[in-house]
């Protein structure tokens, strides 16, 4: 079974330095969204969960290699520590179809220094997620 995972910060491969260490391996599948809300926390960015439709986050996809999945993503639940949370979520594809990966959410509230992103993208060359 395939794993994926839905990346919108630094963790993207169009921030700076090409494609992050910790996803070398994985394949980018492509752009998606998700519902959400999106933060700027100032060195990185923080997305919040939400039902409501109309707030979304933009981001890509990956597949992570079978005989590494579980340690990539050990490896990154380490990266991206305790103030976030890996979740299963529906990534939307530009085609409108939908797909489950595994995305890092804020664990709580923003901060209140936080900045929400109306845009709902994360400008590279900032923080990590």
């Amino acid at each position: 079974m395939t794993v994926s995972l839905f990346v919108y910060g630094t963790l993207k491969r169009a921030s700076p330095g090409g494609p992050h260490r910790l996803l070398r391996t994985a394949r980018l599948l492509g752009r998606g969204s998700v519902r959400g809300v999106l933060y700027d926390l100032g060195r990185y960015p923080g997305l919040v969960r939400t039902t409501a439709n109309g707030h979304r986050v933009f981001g890509e996809l990956y597949a992570l290699p079978d005989d590494a999945a579980q340690r990539m993503l050990h490896q990154l639940d380490e990266y991206e520590g305790g103030e976030f949370a890996r979740r299963r979520m529906f990534v939307t594809l530009p085609n409108g179809r939908r797909r489950a990966a595994w995305a890092y959410v804020l664990r709580g509230r923003p901060p209140r220094s936080a900045r929400h992103l109306d845009s709902g993208q994360y400008a590279p060359g900032r923080g990590a997620a």
